[in-house]
């Protein structure tokens, strides 16, 4: 178990990065005692200062690994605080029989210059005699305070990525019901103007409105689980539902699209302007002139894609586009752009309505 979790910082930049620490923490406690014999008037040599620290420091670059991986291994339960303390002690325990295994040795061949049992022994008496206690047990402190403390940072953003995660699938399901709520409703609507045409006896317009029919349904397939396409593959729908609707109202619509080409790649969400389309249409179809206007503009701007939509209204219209399509657009906007989008509504002269979208940079896929 204790490997499992050790692998987790045995890599060589950690192993690196500590080493070098601990050398610079042997260079400074050297230095000081350097600087402070050399007040007292005792003549000695730097290097022979610094490589009798070397064996006092240098042993925390092996207990260091080895006391922040047994952090992970004795997770800090105080639910069951007793036992949770027990394995603190012996965790701590474990650390300074390591630390003086290793320090005694290294004592012994740095100071003594022999490893023979007596100058091990006298190695030995030497750290129980000069070694500052309380400050090794206030390292050895600060050492599993980090691997706590690492350890908790590591779960607080393994705890944000699963939250982001779980939030960004919840947004990804409602864009899903919004974007399947569309189907149904435009295909109820898209069906009773093909069954108005064979009602009307325009058995060719019919059949024709059911091959478009069919490439729009291709497409909602095609397309089921994206949440944005293409503007081209956008405008294919629109023409499409356009092509059936002026079958049945071709007394009734002028349509005129315009799409500026550099745009075409850019991205929108799947079905967003049909139903901005459709409201037109519908208006359109209830006014009793003919050749009612209904003029869909599309160009693009550094950042910024912009949809214009003109239309005719009846005077006696008292919801101006407002129903299920483009509530339902609103909310799928909002969920995918947040604020950073702009979808204006306005009633102009002579009876007519402007739908003016503006989305930034053409959309981004979640």
């Amino acid at each position: 178990m204790l490997g499992s979790r050790f692998k987790h910082m045995s890599g060589w930049r950690f192993w690196l990065g500590n080493i070098l620490f601990w050398l610079l923490m042997n260079t400074y406690a050297a230095d000081l005692g350097y600087r402070s014999m050399a007040r007292a008037g005792q003549e000695v040599e730097w290097l022979v200062v610094w490589l009798y620290y070397f064996g006092w420091w240098m042993p925390w670059a092996i207990v260091t690994p080895l006391v922040l991986a047994a952090t992970r291994v004795v997770p800090l339960n105080w639910q069951k605080w007793r036992r949770t303390l027990w394995q603190l002690i012996l965790m701590a325990i474990g650390a300074f029989v390591i630390y003086l295994a290793l320090a005694v040795p290294m004592i012994a061949g740095i100071e003594m210059k022999s490893l023979a049992p007596e100058k091990v022994l006298e190695a030995w008496n030497l750290i129980f005699e000069r070694s500052a206690w309380h400050f090794d047990l206030l390292t050895y402190i600060a050492v599993v305070s980090i691997g706590y403390i690492t350890q908790y940072y590591d779960k607080a953003r393994k705890e944000e990525a699963r939250s982001e995660s779980l939030l960004r699938q919840l947004v990804q399901l409602e864009l899903q019901s919004l974007k399947s709520q569309l189907n149904p409703h435009f295909l109820f609507n898209t069906l009773n103007t093909v069954a108005s045409l064979i009602r009307l006896d325009e058995k060719d317009k019919a059949v024709k409105a059911l091959s478009e029919l069919s490439l729009m349904l291709r497409k909602v397939l095609e397309n089921q689980s994206n949440q944005l396409i293409s503007l081209t593959q956008e405008m294919e729908f629109i023409q499409s539902y356009l092509t059936i609707q002026q079958m049945r109202f071709e007394n009734k619509l002028e349509t005129k699209v315009e799409v500026n080409p550099e745009c075409l790649k850019m991205d929108v969400p799947f079905m967003l302007l049909q139903p901005l389309v459709e409201n037109a249409v519908q208006h359109g179809s209830q006014l009793e002139s003919d050749k009612n206007q209904l003029l869909l503009r599309v160009w693009c701007q550094p950042g910024e894609l912009h949809v214009k939509l003109t239309n005719k209204v009846p005077q006696n219209d008292d919801h101006h586009g407002f129903g299920i399509g483009l509530k339902n657009c609103r909310e799928r906007l909002k969920k995918l752009y947040d604020d950073n989008y702009q979808l204006r509504l306005t009633e102009l002269e002579n009876g007519y309505f402007e739908t003016y979208l503006i989305l930034p940079g053409g959309g981004e896929d979640d």
